[in-house]
């Protein structure tokens, strides 16, 4: 069975580097950003570098005092073996002894670039299922394995996929959730305040969703649902994507679409919900459930592998796709105030166990513990 690490401390400096594609707004890369920033300044020297450009995270975290470097490359998405001698160049320089890749493509090219190279040691961390499993990356993620010191799930349902499509050693797996900072979701402004912010009406029964507006989400479920219900419950989206204008046009009016929004404005949205919904065909880990849960939101979500993993009891589930069983789910909380706050209660307790705190303890447990190998 996978591994969970637990937390533990170390003594050895560390110079540590993430490497990403780029470092737009997005969960993967606030997560790596959010870590960074938390490690222990006398154990680590941090740094990030970016395949192609910096993009907004990346800038913010140069701004931060972190190390940034980009590297202009990936113009197309063939093979390039430039791309694996420049990280190995960016690696030599730094003098990195923990080289951290994120996602398929910088999985790739990290591990290559350091394939025949003793040092540094490799942690190589997976952020999705495989929603469709290509051979060639089955096999290439199979044999880089021999030059991964660990391989992080963000879940078990993640680890799941690795065994299955790429067949690793469980015992080289280790599962660290990702986490929020618990304490930026306590939110004093009131909720009218906050949907008076965003447009919203005041008495309206807002449900809401925080994601990338793309197939695997699932939104258009989330719409066939609300239009079943009475006028007065509306529908809130946060995010951008490929399928913004299609939404926009199925939803009759019914939803609101913000938009991307700054992340230190996504708790004062998710007060202004009443209830949040996550209709996803698949998720890696499903960050926006954890902060609609640390928001002390009810939860009403499709029943798949990785929301029964973050929810577990403190949720609804209904059965991917269904929409009908979707609205049946969301009537259930609408006319039952008591099970609305039970949920509520259950979701803002369970969140702790996703701690940005607890993230990193882990995190570093790993990095000194490959460190000192």
């Amino acid at each position: 069975m996978e591994k969970e690490v637990p937390g533990m401390t170390g003594k050895k400096r560390i110079n540590l580097m993430a490497l990403i594609v780029s470092m737009p707004v997005g969960g993967v890369e606030t997560q790596v950003l959010s870590i960074l920033g938390r490690l222990d300044k006398d154990r680590y020297n941090v740094s990030i570098c970016c395949i192609r450009d910096p993009g907004a995270l990346g800038e913010k975290a140069a701004e931060a005092g972190i190390k940034v470097t980009a590297l202009h490359l990936m113009k197309s998405n063939r093979f390039s073996p430039g791309i694996a001698r420049q990280i190995l160049r960016t690696v030599r320089e730094d003098n990195i002894h923990v080289l951290w890749t994120h996602q398929y493509v910088a999985n790739l090219y990290g591990r290559i670039a350091v394939l025949t190279q003793r040092m540094p040691a490799v942690v190589a961390t997976f952020h999705a299922l495989y929603d469709n499993p290509k051979i060639h990356r089955r096999l290439l993620n199979r044999l880089l394995s021999g030059r991964t010191d660990a391989m992080v799930a963000v879940s078990h349902a993640v680890a799941a996929d690795m065994k299955l499509y790429d067949r690793v050693s469980a015992d080289k797996i280790r599962v660290i959730h990702n986490g929020i900072d618990l304490s930026v979701f306590d939110v004093a402004v009131s909720k009218e305040d906050c949907r008076r912010n965003l447009g919203l009406p005041e008495d309206a029964l807002i449900v809401g969703n925080i994601g990338r507006l793309s197939k695997e989400k699932n939104h258009k479920l989330m719409i066939d649902a609300l239009l079943r219900m009475p006028a007065h419950v509306k529908g809130l989206i946060i995010g951008e994507g490929p399928l913004r204008k299609r939404l926009e046009e199925v939803s009759s009016g019914r939803v609101y679409f913000t938009g991307q929004r700054e992340y230190n404005l996504i708790p004062l949205a998710l007060k202004a919900m009443d209830i949040f919904c996550s209709p996803s065909l698949w998720e890696g880990f499903g960050i926006a459930v954890v902060e609609a849960m640390a928001s002390g939101l009810p939860v009403v979500a499709s029943d798949i592998a990785t929301h029964r993993e973050v929810l577990g009891e403190a949720g609804l589930f209904f059965p991917e796709g269904d929409a009908g069983a979707l609205a049946k789910a969301l009537k259930a909380i609408m006319d039952d105030p008591a099970l609305r706050a039970s949920l509520g209660m259950k979701a803002g307790e369970r969140a702790g166990r996703f701690s940005m705190d607890e993230t990193v303890k882990a995190y570093d447990t790993l990095f000194c513990e490959i460190a000192d190998q």
